[in-house]
């Protein structure tokens, strides 16, 4: 399990101190794929980077895998056992093992260039006190695992994006960590590579019980690989919970903006601004967004809505999916009808477990 309590990072510029993580708390359980979402500058990938101590936070407490504690107060480290209420300064040999035991891969792949596939895998290893024979068997090892056995001996300058993320996985995994952080590692990948590098990344999830902590900007990527999901601005974390409630029921302005821009519905943003006739609404109507949970999928609530309050709705855009195993439904229409049925149309909704909206044009404008 990786715990962090209360984490604070401040870089100290010339033109002034950046608090790029402030006061961060959050709880990854063994074999979960935890991704952590914001846009640029949000303070994601120092947060990830404060978790194998590549920054050292100014304070807070850290534990991952209950291997021991480190305390981080004014950048003075130490660890101790769990339960103790002191503890001894971590040096660098102590740091250097606590790495050892979480993989890391990036954007841009950081393989050496001048080395081939196998010498890349290798590299790690060669400072672990293994024998030549063990780095053979244990780079192969690796290379069936992310289907690279064929190019054992091709130079990076030979692979596709997707090929070089491989061998950059297989390198993280080298020493058999028990975490995996991946810092927008799809990034600079075209969709097919992207996918089939998200669908290698569950895979080992399952293969090995891995833990994989994921930055990523795409809510795309969070929906096709997280079990839960935190959302970051400005340094701090806004909203976390399991992808599928985050999705279902998105609180903050930001996390709405980030489930917006994976669904298909958002098309409804353009048809707006292009005033489209399909979202024009005269007197008496009015264009709501429909949330459909797992609560409420299949039921038919929207014909006994037109049924019961006198109302018709006319369906523009809908979506259904599936999310963690559970069904989600959106739907955007346009609802007439009587004020006072409209309202109570909309309140019949919220009872039968839909979440429904009205879309403010004017903030679409």
């Amino acid at each position: 399990m990786i715990e962090i309590k209360h984490l604070n990072k401040t870089f100290h510029l010339k033109t002034g101190d950046v608090a790029a993580v402030k006061d961060v708390s959050l709880t990854i359980q063994d074999g979960e794929i935890y991704g952590v979402i914001g846009y640029s500058g949000a303070g994601k990938s120092t947060l990830v980077r404060c978790i194998n101590l590549l920054e050292i936070p100014d304070s807070g407490e850290l534990s991952v895998n209950d291997s021991g504690a480190i305390s981080i107060d004014n950048q003075r480290l130490t660890v101790r056992a769990p339960g103790a209420s002191a503890g001894k300064p971590m040096g660098e040999k102590q740091l250097s093992q606590l790495r050892r035991g979480i993989g890391m891969i990036f954007q841009h792949f950081n393989l050496l260039d001048r080395s081939t596939v196998f010498e890349n895998i290798a590299y790690p290893l060669r400072y672990c006190g293994m024998s030549r024979q063990q780095i053979r068997d244990r780079v192969y090892e690796l290379l069936e695992l992310v289907d690279l056995t064929d190019k054992v001996d091709v130079y990076p300058s030979q692979l596709s994006g997707g090929q070089k993320q491989r061998v950059a996985i297989a390198r993280a995994l080298a020493n058999h960590p028990k975490v995996l952080l991946s810092d927008e590692a799809t990034s600079a990948l075209d969709p097919d590579a992207t996918e089939a590098i998200l669908n290698l990344l569950k895979d080992l999830n399952r293969k090995l019980g891995l833990t994989i902590v994921l930055i990523t900007h795409e809510m795309a990527v969070i929906k096709s690989i997280c079990h839960k999901v935190a959302v970051m601005e400005d340094g701090a974390v806004v909203e976390e919970g399991n992808v599928y409630d985050i999705f279902a029921n998105p609180r903050q302005r930001i996390t709405r903006k980030f489930v917006n821009s994976a669904s298909p519905l958002a098309k409804v943003d353009r048809l707006i601004a292009k005033d489209s006739p399909l979202v024009r609404t005269g007197d008496g109507e009015k264009l709501i967004r429909m949330t459909f949970g797992k609560d409420c999928v299949g039921e038919s609530v929207i014909s006994a809505v037109s049924r019961k309050f006198n109302v018709n709705l006319n369906i523009v855009l809908a979506n259904v999916e599936v999310l963690q195993g559970n069904p989600l439904g959106g739907m955007i229409a346009i609802i007439s009808g009587a004020d006072a049925d409209v309202e109570r149309a909309l309140g019949y909704l919220a009872e039968n477990h839909v979440i429904a909206e009205v879309i403010d044009r004017a903030a679409v404008h």
